[in-house]
């Protein structure tokens, strides 16, 4: 088995979720790079890092078409998009759950 290639702005990215109160977990396997998380939640995402100009796998293309949520980042502007969506899901996810009660 031979190692996978690590995108040199994985740690740029890293280091800005973290800094913008995501958790991240490396995982960095044949179906991504990321897993991330909004604190204090159960929302989350799978995130593949990317270079400018880099493309999914055809793993992660087979996964996509099976209906997983990959996303795509190549920049800090792309975890900025991300943690919005992520807290919107975070916050309808809680309200649903208020009006259920």
């Amino acid at each position: 088995m031979r190692a996978r290639k690590v995108d040199a702005n994985l740690k740029s990215i890293v280091d800005a979720a973290r800094k913008f109160g995501l958790l991240v977990n490396v995982r960095n396997d044949d179906c991504a790079d990321l897993d991330v998380q909004v604190r204090g939640s159960n929302v989350a995402e799978i995130w593949e890092v990317k270079a400018t100009g880099g493309r999914y796998t055809k793993r992660q293309k087979k996964l996509r078409a099976a209906g997983w949520c990959i996303r795509l980042i190549r920049s800090v502007d792309d975890v900025l998009e991300a943690k919005r969506t992520l807290l919107a899901d975070a916050d309808a996810i809680r309200k649903a759950r208020l009006l259920q009660c």
